[in-house]
């Protein structure tokens, strides 16, 4: 039963941030992809309470996602370690919500954690799998924590930092996305063992 409930979690996780940041950014006709950083929305405009609370209820749902991760799955000591590192990216990306961007420190430590824990929980669960023997799976969870840390150390020609930022979360959604599905139906979750 947690499996399925961290599942659908996993998945609704996702579509809340999603919605959120469409539906914030729509209510924002100041706003400009390339100027400015997706954490203006937390403090700007009539939509920040909206913004603020959908990080919040995203971190909260991911982590519910993630200790379902946990006790469903068999994990090496490696794999330990990844879902420990999405836990914490879970935990950070909702204190992101909870320290708008006017919080300086906690606001930037928060945002820079949960790209780093995120990118870091894809590459190890990757490698637990490929020694898993669940290459497949393996691979593209190091490809997606790669392309996170790419897309946010690549030179970008604009100066805010809104679509890398959303771009380098597409792995980790994804990610998260299948994981949910597959924690849903009946297939098994060995892949990490």
């Amino acid at each position: 039963m947690l499996r399925r409930v961290a599942g659908a979690c996993g998945i609704t996780s996702q579509l809340v941030g999603l919605v959120v940041i469409l539906v914030v950014i729509s209510n924002s006709p100041w706003f400009r992809w390339t100027e400015y950083d997706i954490s203006v929305l937390g403090v700007e405009g009539s939509a920040t309470a909206l913004f603020n609370w959908g990080l919040i209820l995203t971190g909260l749902l991911s982590l519910v996602f993630t200790i379902g991760l946990w006790k469903s799955l068999i994990i090496s000591r490696v794999g330990r370690f990844g879902v420990a590192s999405l836990l914490l990216g879970s935990i950070s990306i909702s204190l992101v919500g909870i320290f708008p961007r006017t919080a300086d420190l906690p606001h930037d430590s928060a945002s820079i954690a949960f790209f780093i824990l995120i990118a870091l929980a894809l590459l190890l669960v990757g490698v637990a799998a490929i020694v898993a023997g669940r290459r497949v799976f393996g691979v593209l969870s190091i490809v997606g924590g790669i392309l996170i840390v790419v897309i946010l150390r690549a030179p970008w020609p604009w100066s805010g930092g809104t679509i890398e930022q959303l771009l380098s979360c597409l792995p980790w959604s994804l990610w998260t996305v299948i994981l949910g599905i597959r924690m849903l139906g009946s297939l098994p979750m060995s892949f990490v063992s």
